[in-house]
């Protein structure tokens, strides 16, 4: 590993290393500054905590240090998937060009729009921003791209999970197609890269490690609960067991972040919850005060999981199972940063077992399952379990069977209350029977009996299935 002072690096941003005590330069840094600096596109995978930030940004503020252009444009853009990220970016752009003159403009939802507009008339180098808000700039011409000389997608992979596929488009086929494009993501198998693929130019690629293991120093541990109150107690337990002093919690939903984040607060914990509906100014302050120490536990859903650097956090906690392998990398990666020790626990229920399994099979590690003293879940765990560590249940065919029987079981029940509850009045034919109303009700007498009189003739007529297709609709 080399010494950050050893790249071919303005002095100014040198000086700015010094003071922030950034000595060795990290794998992704040694790799990919040199080939952002001779002006390559990239596309770099690189774990979280690695350095990638610094990564992408050095070799831009050389860029503009050494070959400063005040009458251009934006020079630069760093594109990334959520607002949190983006101030965090933010912060390491003033520290990193401290010593310069460059400066930086901050485009993202939640914010009002006329004061993103005030920024953008002040002209900075670089813009940081979120697609979504960028992309309702670009349409009401606010902003022009037409001098850009970098463009930098950080968090490519959440961005296209988060559905930014088309605005990613959009906002490279507004920017000078003469650029420089680095792209930063935890994988570059994604499938949705496919779709971006245009928007660079015969890059470069730099695999520094894979993401599925890149917490080998992180400690993994699992604890079974029986309920979401169960693992309201299991929360408070283990926060006390660990000593922890900072401590991440995430959520799937937003209702289970609210409702927990609720909970915690009237136990008497010092905590906040952030989720993607929280005005942003509010999100903005509770990020500050976790940061401050003011706030020891943070309750969050996976907003909050990509790329925020919070030093010093000693524990997660899963109180939901995450979706995927992916966002449990980047969730747990909120602890153990910069190469420290770090631990995480996911609590798992009966109806999360298979979803914890597969995740630990996408990692290619077992958990340690763990108890609580005094809060043992009632929830052992399946009775016996597949190669794939998945619970073992009843064969496909007997679940369809069973459930074609219920199915056909509830058809009769509807039909039967219909039959009691509207009865068909005497003497209708069948004709005046099928020819209900939308609401379900008889339609209006008719004028001629004859073929009333008929059917009596031929004996009772037979029950008319059609005529209660309306009300079973209808239910």
């Amino acid at each position: 590993m080399s010494l950050l002072s050893a790249l071919p690096l303005h002095p100014q941003l040198l000086k700015a290393l010094d003071k922030l005590g950034f000595v060795d330069a990290t794998q992704v840094q040694e790799q990919a500054i040199p080939l952002a600096l001779a002006g390559t596109d990239l596309m770099v995978s690189a774990k979280t905590g690695s350095g990638k930030t610094a990564a992408f940004m050095l070799p831009l503020l050389h860029r503009l240090q050494t070959n400063p252009k005040p009458k251009s444009g934006p020079r630069a853009l760093i594109l990334l998937p959520t607002r949190e990220l983006a101030l965090q970016t933010q912060k390491m752009f003033e520290r990193l060009a401290a010593f310069t003159q460059i400066k930086c403009g901050l485009i993202i939802g939640g914010e009002a729009f006329k004061h993103q507009i005030a920024s953008i008339r002040k002209n900075p180098e670089v813009f940081i921003a979120t697609p979504g808000r960028l992309v309702e700039h670009l349409e009401k011409a606010s902003l022009n791209f037409a001098d850009l000389e970098v463009l930098i997608l950080d968090e490519a992979d959440r961005m296209l999970d988060m559905g930014f596929t088309e605005s990613m488009n959009t906002i490279a086929a507004a920017c000078n197609p003469d650029r420089q494009t680095l792209l930063f993501s935890a994988t570059l198998s994604h499938q949705g890269f496919s779709h971006i693929e245009a928007i660079l130019t015969r890059p470069e690629s730099i695999v520094t490690d894979t993401h599925r293991q890149a917490h080998s120093h992180i400690e993994q541990q699992m604890v079974l609960a029986d309920d979401g109150k169960h693992k309201e107690k299991l929360i408070t337990a283990l926060v006390k067991e660990e000593g922890a002093s900072r401590v991440f919690v995430f959520c799937n939903t937003r209702e289970q972040c609210a409702q927990l984040g609720s909970t915690l607060q009237n136990q008497g914990l010092k905590i906040g919850y952030i989720h993607g509906e929280i005005a942003q100014s509010i999100r903005k302050q509770v990020m500050n005060r976790f940061r401050d120490g003011k706030i020891t536990i943070l309750v969050a859903t996976d907003v909050a999981a990509r790329g925020l650097d919070i030093q010093d956090v000693d524990l997660v906690i899963n109180y939901s199972v995450a979706h995927s392998g992916d966002d449990h990398v980047h969730r747990v990666g909120r602890t153990g940063r910069a190469g420290q020790a770090g631990k995480a626990i996911t609590l798992v229920s009966a109806i999360e077992w298979n979803q914890n399994s597969s995740i630990e099979r996408y990692l290619k590690i077992r958990f340690e399952l763990r108890q609580v003293k005094g809060l043992e879940a009632e929830y052992r765990g399946p009775k016996k379990l597949k190669k794939s560590g998945k619970a073992v249940g009843s064969k496909k065919p007997a679940k369809q069977a069973k459930a074609t029987g219920a199915g056909k079981k509830s058809t009769k029940t509807v039909k039967v209350k219909h039959l009691k509850r509207k009865a068909a009045p005497p003497r209708v034919s069948r004709d005046a029977t099928a020819s209900t109303n939308p609401e379900g009700a008889p339609a209006a007498k008719p004028k001629a009996f004859g073929a009333s009189a008929t059917a009596k003739a031929k004996g009772p007529a037979k029950p008319n299935v059609e005529g209660f297709s309306p009300l079973r609709k209808r239910k």
